[in-house]
């Protein structure tokens, strides 16, 4: 739930109000969609949500978690539980193989032996299964994707925060990045995707949009 947040960064030039009087509220389970262009404002919701980054102002909560107010520490302890997080550029690690980067977020909290386990669980669910020994330079934009979405999902996470996950992939590649996307969002986990790409305006339950800061419920004008 958010309720009339603001976000302003400050330049040394200028104050960019990225987000202005936000409202809305998310019921577990649902999958909310937000379109608009580049700048609109819809990487800085996102941060705000998983708590990376602190609204000026107004109430942001997730779960059980007061974002608004919670020290970093609880913020971190919080996204490491709950939430999964994909990148429009994947962020994985060069250095490590698939296997090794869906398992990081883990290794440091759990045996190695059961971690592994579960990496090869998800990357078998997500058709990567023969490349889990390869490099991330070894494969393809969507098979970095595919290797980011596993690793978002290490943590059984109730939220699942996808940021332009198939701004940098073909139409084929982008066809199975929500493939299995939707598989998930049956098993109950809330997906929030914010996308520049209008061919994806009608995925979820909820259709958002984002244009200067400000969020449009664009469902509502739907019914």
């Amino acid at each position: 739930m958010l309720h009339n947040v603001n976000k302003t960064y400050q330049t040394s030039t200028e104050s960019l109000h990225v987000l202005k009087e936000i409202n809305v509220t998310i019921e577990s389970g649902s999958w909310l969609t937000i379109t608009g262009p580049s700048g609109s404002g819809k990487t800085t919701f996102m941060r705000l949500l998983s708590g990376i980054e602190q609204a000026d102002n107004g109430e942001v909560k997730v779960g059980q978690l007061d974002a608004t107010i919670a020290a970093e520490k609880e913020r971190r302890r919080f996204r490491r539980n709950h939430v999964g997080y994909v990148f429009q550029d994947f962020q994985l690690f060069n250095q490590f193989d698939v296997l090794t980067n869906v398992m990081i977020p883990l290794l440091p909290y759990e045996p190695r032996k059961v971690v592994e386990e579960k990496a090869v669980q998800l990357l078998d669910m997500v058709g990567l299964l023969p490349r889990k020994n390869h490099m991330p330079l070894q494969i393809s934009g969507g098979e970095k994707q595919r290797t980011a979405i596993a690793r978002a999902l290490m943590n059984d996470p109730q939220l699942i925060l996808c940021d332009e996950p198939t701004g940098n992939l073909d139409l084929e590649n982008r066809n199975k990045i929500m493939e299995i996307l939707r598989e998930v969002h049956k098993k109950g986990v809330t997906i929030i995707l914010v996308t520049h790409d209008p061919e994806l305006a009608d995925y979820g339950d909820l259709k958002f949009e984002m244009r200067d800061g400000h969020l449009f419920n664009k469902t509502e004008q739907n019914v």
